[in-house]
């Protein structure tokens, strides 16, 4: 996969966005039965490690744009020609994963199942090489956090 420094600190942005809503929803949420594990914490702790992920990240970038060609010359090579089609899948995948959680349509580890598999899959150009790996690294990704949150930490997921 091409290494793209000024989308890798966008999306890294709008990730850290995005969790520090998740992590302020969490600290509202009242004490589990499985304190200091419950249905607050997990998340809480899920988003700080991805907000330093993400810093990580936007570090990195940052050292590429430096010891590259500047940021003109890096915002015009990461933004010139291409297609937008994977970033509008992934877009429109991800609200209608969030919809079919919010309304319970169907169980979540089968919505996220075909939400990674797609998204991996995109990520990768949609190689038909790709989407076996993909397959798998969704299933296991997917059906082990089911497993994981309703049997070992014993939260709720929408099913």
């Amino acid at each position: 996969m091409d290494h793209r420094p000024i989308a890798e600190i966008g999306v890294s942005c709008l990730i850290i966005a995005v969790c520090a809503v998740f992590w302020y929803e969490a600290a509202q949420l009242p004490p589990g039965s499985f304190e200091p594990l419950g249905s607050g914490p997990v998340p809480m702790y899920t988003a700080i490690v991805i907000i330093l992920c993400c810093l990580f990240v936007i570090a990195r970038a940052v050292g590429k744009v430096r010891n590259g060609g500047g940021l003109a010359a890096d915002f015009r090579a990461e933004f010139t020609g291409g297609s937008p089609a994977g970033a509008l899948i992934i877009a429109g995948g991800t609200l209608i994963y969030a919809g079919l959680l919010h309304y319970k349509v169907l169980p979540f580890g089968l919505v996220t199942f075909a939400f990674l598999f797609l998204t991996i899959w995109t990520l990768e150009n949609l190689s038909l090489k790709r989407a076996l790996p993909a397959a798998i690294v969704a299933a296991v990704m997917s059906f082990g956090t089911e497993y994981l949150f309703t049997k070992v930490f014993i939260v709720d997921l929408p099913t």
